[in-house]
């Protein structure tokens, strides 16, 4: 490959990735993550991927807000078995996301946003198997009430549930618990972060960036003698990654950099 020939080569790989880099969308892979504190033992999963718009149209490095559409992450359905004190098991049915939208992400305080979940969720109380006493909490939101986005939701039945629940956050969450023997603890929570592949916030926003945000809820039940409160903990993990086309210029790259090392090499 003559020399001249390579100058466009370089330059277009050069425009790709400054354009992935500064581009308004960016490609991710996510993971949703869904625990109790003490109730719920393993943690369940779901993961996707997407397009997350940065910074609206304004694009640069610098993450101060992003929108992730609806249905990236998800579904999960799948039973755990097990728990603690009185609880024999949890059903997840068709959990994933809906639209997203955070803001004040990097600087000033600890930024978020809400995203509600699709879906139910079934504890199985007090006998097992789960076909007996099954105690039915709605994740999909009500009147913009919901597990994500913030506000108290209550639920008729034989037992009665209120819910509270709190938006997503890069901060650290606080949770005050009332466990069945009657102990008040404030437990340690998974918290939220950002960081960059340059530094731990300026460069967010590029390929190798990672956003991680919590949103926390309390499931009050009317047993309030033997199982008064349940934690849920949601958690999201996006990881911006190149985009397809960077990576393709990327190797056209290195593939014509490597033959004109090569045919250099045999003169």
């Amino acid at each position: 490959m003559r020399r001249w020939m390579l100058i466009p080569l370089i330059g277009l790989l050069a425009v790709g990735v400054a354009g992935s880099a500064g581009a308004a969308t960016l490609d991710f892979t996510g993971q949703l993550t869904l625990q109790g504190w003490w109730w719920m033992t393993p943690s369940v999963h779901g993961s996707g991927s997407g397009a997350a718009l940065v910074n609206g149209s304004a694009g640069g490095t610098h993450l101060s807000s992003f929108v992730i559409g609806s249905g990236a992450i998800g579904p999960i359905s799948t039973s755990v078995t097990g728990g603690g004190f009185s609880t024999k098991g949890v059903r997840f049915t068709g959990i994933q996301n809906l639209t997203g939208s955070f803001g004040a992400i990097s600087g000033g305080p600890p930024g978020g946003g809400p995203m509600g979940l699709s879906g139910l969720m079934k504890l199985c109380l007090i006998f097992a198997p789960c076909e007996y006493a099954n105690v039915t909490v709605p994740i999909t939101p009500v009147s913009g009430v919901g597990f994500g986005i913030g506000g108290t939701q209550t639920v008729a039945g034989a037992i009665a549930l209120t819910l509270q629940h709190a938006p997503w956050t890069i901060g650290q969450p606080v949770m005050t618990i009332h466990t069945p023997n009657t102990n008040v603890t404030t437990p340690t929570l998974p918290g939220g972060f950002v960081h960059g592949p340059a530094s731990l916030t300026s460069s967010t926003a590029q390929p190798s960036g990672v956003v991680q945000l919590v949103s926390v809820s309390k499931v009050f039940t009317s047993l309030t003698g033997a199982i008064p409160e349940y934690p849920a903990i949601g958690i999201l993990t996006l990881h911006f990654v190149p985009e397809p086309g960077t990576l393709l210029l990327l190797g056209f790259g290195v593939a014509g950099l490597a033959l004109h090392g090569r045919r250099k090499h045999r003169r």
